[in-house]
């Protein structure tokens, strides 16, 4: 017994000292609403991507108008979460370099390269099947591997829904998501765990709605796949009425059973406020107002939930032009909600 205690005790100071902030940085409530200096601009910031990794680098893609002024296009920091006396969020220093930052190579890059152009380009979203989707393996027991990207442009004049791929071919596309995309503005997806569910916003019937596409469920013995997310066999859509109000409700973003969106429907603090839900035993619950800790009498706008399994509450990235910021829209993260 005396050794099994002894060993307890080691492996938590062996915890501490790996990561001295572990406590802090993952357990206590973040209540105030940070800016992410670091990477703000005089230029509008939003519509921002938190790449999942429970630990170290963590990719930061969202999008700005600091490289082509006219146009909203997509940039990408590698970043590391940092406590001093409050959680932050900073740009990653790599090894031998004291104040030099890379922008990192690798899928991410290459996303936005192909997606960037002379047009606007919203709401990113990577997607890996490793971490974002449940991975139940198949019959050989190897888990599902590679990565998706979506986002939508307006290069063709409305906003259409697009993806591209990363395997073992190496990156293709982008394509058009057209089980999404309609005549009208197309954006913002978002994905259940179980890749069964997809969830984003569209004004095809006159003001932005929520909309959720839903497909089969995957056998237990498999995993999704760009087929199973992409070219389902069959599929239903609907409206949901649920977040559905007479003004815009768009940018929904879906994790760990809770729903964040905007709307400038009455009864909010101005402009567009962030709005969430959470889902039990198969049913929404009724939208609730972030209330005035996050919002303000200006615009919050592309709410995003990273999917961080080692915090205890729901950490939030959002944007807002709230004064104060370094102009247009900036970025912002605050807790939401405790998971636990």
């Amino acid at each position: 017994m005396k050794k099994l205690l002894f060993l307890l005790v080691l492996l938590s100071c062996y915890s501490c000292w790996l990561d001295p902030f572990h406590d802090k940085k993952d357990g206590e409530f973040l209540k105030d609403v940070v800016p992410l200096t670091e990477f703000n601009s005089e230029y509008d910031d939003y519509n921002s991507n938190l790449a999942s990794n429970k630990y170290g680098e963590i990719d930061l893609t969202f999008s700005s108008k600091r490289i082509k002024k006219d146009f909203l296009n997509l940039v990408n920091f590698q970043t590391e979460f940092k406590y001093d006396k409050r959680l932050s969020l900073q740009k990653f220093v790599h090894r031998n370099q004291s104040d030099v930052f890379d922008d990192i190579s690798g899928p991410t890059e290459g996303y936005i390269s192909r997606a960037n152009g002379d047009f606007n380009v919203y709401g990113p979203k990577s997607l890996s099947f490793m971490y974002d989707l449940v991975s139940r393996g198949n019959v050989t027991g190897a888990p599902a591997k590679g990565s998706m990207f979506f986002y939508a442009d307006d290069s063709e004049g409305n906003m259409e829904i697009k993806y591209m791929i990363n395997n073992e071919k190496g990156i293709e596309g982008p394509f058009k998501f057209d089980l999404l995309n309609s005549p009208k503005d197309d954006g913002y997806p978002s994905f259940s765990f179980d890749g069964d569910k997809i969830y984003f916003s569209s004004n095809r019937d006159g003001n932005f709605d929520i909309y959720e596409l839903s497909t089969p469920p995957v056998p237990q013995t498999e995993s999704p796949t760009v087929e199973t997310l992409i070219h389902p066999k069959t599929y239903t859509l609907r409206k949901m009425e649920e977040f559905s109000s007479p003004q815009d409700d768009k940018t929904p973003y879906f994790q760990d059973n809770t729903m964040v969106f905007v709307s400038d429907r009455p009864g909010g603090k101005g402009g567009f406020d962030i709005y969430y839900s959470k889902l039990e035993n198969g049913k929404w619950s009724q939208p609730v107002n972030a209330g005035d800790r996050i919002n303000t009498s200006n615009n919050e706008y592309r709410p995003i939930l990273p999917n961080l399994n080692n915090f205890s509450y729901n950490l939030m990235i959002f944007s807002s032009d709230r004064p104060g910021g370094k102009g247009g829209f900036d970025l912002y993260m605050t807790g939401l909600t405790k998971k636990w």
